[in-house]
């Protein structure tokens, strides 16, 4: 199975992707830069997503571009469902077999909202939304 993971930072998506290569699930990751007053924070961000690309060896995406400006605000607008949605376009795009987020690490967050969220773009694009509780995961 190849996935497309959408990635909100380096810390988040370590483990997820540690878990999916040992399953055997080829993975990539689209980042979204952050919103453009948090620019330093999202340049670090930004650095510690290619580190992790180069060291787990994992194509990432990182959007949107720095012209697309309108794409840019709307993303800073509903974090995750709008970067879900845009996961699942993209993954649509380029043949994707499955979509899931890193979100999904996180105790702290709604995952029965994330969860909706996934289901209601697989439904839209005809892709599988991947659904594991990566923070339950013991190694």
């Amino acid at each position: 199975m190849k996935l497309l993971m959408h990635m909100c930072c380096a810390s988040c998506a370590a483990g997820p992707v540690s878990i999916l290569k040992e399953k055997g699930i080829e993975t990539d990751g689209l980042y979204f830069k952050e919103c453009s007053h948090q620019s330093k924070v999202s340049k670090s961000y930004e650095d510690k997503i290619i580190k992790l690309s180069k060291n787990q060896d994992v194509n990432v995406f990182i959007y949107p571009e720095v012209s697309d400006k309108l794409i840019l605000e709307e993303a800073c607008f509903d974090t995750h469902e709008v970067r879900i949605k845009k996961t699942f376009e993209l993954g649509k795009e380029l043949g994707y077999d499955a979509v899931s987020t890193s979100l999904l690490v996180s105790p702290k967050l709604d995952h029965d909202y994330i969860l909706s969220v996934g289901l209601k773009y697989s439904e839209s694009f005809d892709i599988p939304f991947y659904y594991e509780a990566f923070m339950l995961e013991k190694k």
